[in-house]
């Protein structure tokens, strides 16, 4: 018996990893909307305008296929079955036994569209220049002991916990992108150093 399209493609979706699931930039961008809070699909398009909605459901369903995401909420509108869907905080790691070269280069590229689209948010609905302390731009290569290296790592891990505060004026929202990996190239040790210019009080 043949599979029709609709068993073909969920056959597809559950043979994915995870990182295979976050490879793509708008999942990768659904992961990071759902892991603040509950939302619908609506919601979560709503946070990336430029993309259809159709295709955010389609994203959408595929995490929640590989496991990844969850329905938390259900109700109706309309007649209409409104679903609110969250990620499963266990999940959403990647196990780096999974991990090819190619899909390690592929997330760093879906996570820096992430970063692209935040400031380009920023950019669009504040005023410029910014204000002061409003942005921070910094890459660096430091040299670090294992147990530095994994000091930092933790206390990154300890705010990302955070997450789950409630909205209160004692808080102001932060983005935060976190990139580490081993620096190889020490070819040219000039430039084992490379901090964005910023104007004087804006770092």
């Amino acid at each position: 018996m043949t599979d029709n399209p609709t068993q073909l493609r969920n056959k597809t979706r559950k043979t994915l990893t995870r990182a295979q699931a976050i490879l793509h930039p708008v999942r990768a961008r659904i992961i990071v909307a759902l892991s603040e809070r509950a939302l619908t699909p609506q919601s979560v398009a709503r946070q990336m305008p430029e993309i259809p909605l159709g295709t955010v459901y389609r994203h959408i369903n595929i995490l929640l296929d590989t496991g990844m995401i969850r329905v938390v909420a259900e109700r109706k509108v309309h007649g209409v079955t409104e679903r609110q869907f969250s990620l499963i905080e266990t999940q959403s790691y990647v196990n780096r036994e999974e991990l090819t070269a190619d899909q390690i280069i592929g997330l760093v590229g879906a996570l820096t569209s992430i970063v692209q689209a935040t400031f380009g948010r920023y950019v669009r609905d504040y005023p410029m220049p910014p204000e002061e302390g409003a942005i921070s731009l910094l890459v660096k290569s430091l040299l670090l002991t294992r147990e530095e290296s994994m000091a930092l790592r933790k206390t990154m891990q300890e705010y990302v916990q955070k997450t789950g505060r409630k909205p209160s004026p004692e808080y102001e929202r932060r983005f935060i992108a976190y990139f580490a990996a081993p620096d190889t190239d020490i070819s040219e040790p000039d430039l084992d150093e490379i901090e964005i210019p910023l104007p004087e009080g804006n770092q």
